[in-house]
């Protein structure tokens, strides 16, 4: 083994992460559709926690598995006493999701381990590759379920109590697929490599972002209560439609994302009338309602309007109402130290970089405020993601896992 970390002609096989890549993104996958499912805690997500801790296991690293599924594989340094310095993301996905999203950033960890064992080179600190579960919330809320229990966000009897629309709950069906464990590891620095989800850097034409923070995010499930009625004979001044309720606060919940402008979002991604027929007046309609903004301020004014306009737009069609805050997110500034690290290490690799807030939630903004945490994004073609047509080339993912792989090198 090679005590000398300074490698700075060092490379990942950029051939050898987009084959894993692939291969993850084989599982769940939908020919007619072209997306692939890996739901948290589904027999897909199971396939997909099978094989990456088959890798694990092939690279030598100790496999460990905490109370709420998420995966852990430590390879050790040549100082037990120090903190490992953590990569990862998540495997589980949205329905018909693309190929990268979540699963770079794991197998991007993966490939740097392998890219140290097989070039020999020793670190003093441990390296700890994470995968957590239920990053995406797309089956089980909250959200990004792993990292809220591996920093004690959220206690395990609240997120193990969590059911699907099918009544399963989180804790029968860890069991069922079997990754309830018991180990956990401690994290001194964490990395996440992600693809941007976003059109910033592939707009520009820039290969990297370094991410200085993460908006705040906050949703609700709701629902409003009006009466089923004949399609054809109740006038329409006489109508309680539940439907034209949620249609209204979704046009004001834009207009209040417009307003308070900052890059703020309003999203209801989620509507669902019912009885959901030709001829019937919905009587009831549940909906989803997420909001999202960096600054403080802005997030606190607009969760309260938004809850104001819940309220009102019921209110206005004589509708009955009920409404709950499913999840809730601050924004997260990152450390500088690591963002200037990763900026660094880009222009020494050649690669312009630019300073970024993330629009989208990821689990390093739950361990930032417990060990130092940056994030590298990589370019989506076209902003797509969650959608089969989510891509990033594999020029991109290299740059992208070259940059994780000397960022960890300064840190190990």
């Amino acid at each position: 083994m090679n005590d000398d970390k300074g490698r700075p002609d060092l490379r990942i096989n950029g051939e050898r992460l987009v084959s894993s890549i692939k291969e993850m993104g084989s599982i769940g996958f939908d020919p007619e559709t072209g997306g692939r499912t890996r739901l948290a805690l589904s027999d897909a997500d199971k396939k997909g926690r099978d094989l990456l801790c088959r890798w694990m296991h092939e690279e030598g690293l100790d496999v460990k598995i905490d109370q709420i599924g998420n995966i852990f594989g430590v390879r050790e340094g040549t100082d037990p006493s120090e903190l490992p310095v953590m990569m990862g993301s998540h495997i589980d996905t949205v329905r018909d999701a693309g190929m990268f999203d979540g699963v770079y950033g794991v197998f991007g960890g993966l490939e740097v381990i392998r890219t140290l064992n097989e070039n020999k080179v020793r670190t003093r600190k441990p390296l700890a590759l994470a995968a957590f579960t239920n990053e995406e919330g797309a089956r089980f809320q909250p959200d990004m379920m792993g990292s809220l229990f591996y920093t004690g966000t959220v206690g395990l009897e609240e997120l193990l109590s969590s059911k699907d629309e099918n009544g399963l709950t989180a804790a029968d069906e860890l069991d069922r697929i079997g990754y309830r464990g018991s180990g956990t590891v401690r994290a001194g620095r964490y990395i996440e490599l992600h693809i941007e989800q976003g059109p910033r850097l592939y707009a520009e034409g820039l290969p990297i972002g370094v991410v200085r923070g993460i908006q705040g995010l906050a949703w609700w499930a709701g629902e409003y209560c009006g009466e089923s009625n004949h399609a054809g004979s109740t006038p329409m001044d006489m109508r309680k439609d539940a439907l034209l309720g949620v249609a209204e606060l979704a046009a004001e919940a834009e207009k209040l994302a417009l307003r308070l402008g900052n890059g703020s979002v309003a999203t209801m991604g989620k509507i669902s009338p019912k009885p959901d027929i030709i001829n019937i007046i919905p009587g009831k309609c549940s909906f989803t309602l997420d909001f999202r903004q960096f600054e403080k301020s802005l997030f606190e004014e607009g969760k309260g309007e938004i809850e104001r306009l819940i309220t009102a737009c019921a209110e206005k069609r004589g509708l009955k109402y009920n409404f709950r805050k499913v999840a809730e997110a601050p924004a997260v500034v990152f450390d500088s130290g690591m963002v200037e690290l990763a900026e660094r290490v880009s222009a020494r690799l050649g690669l312009a970089s630019k300073r970024m807030v993330s629009g989208a939630s990821h689990d390093a903004q739950f361990l930032s405020p417990f060990c130092p945490t940056v994030m590298i994004f990589v370019p989506s073609k076209d902003g797509r993601s969650h959608c089969p047509e989510e891509w990033t080339e594999a020029e991109d993912l290299e740059n992208g896992c070259n940059v994780l792989l000397h960022s960890v090198l300064e840190l190990v």
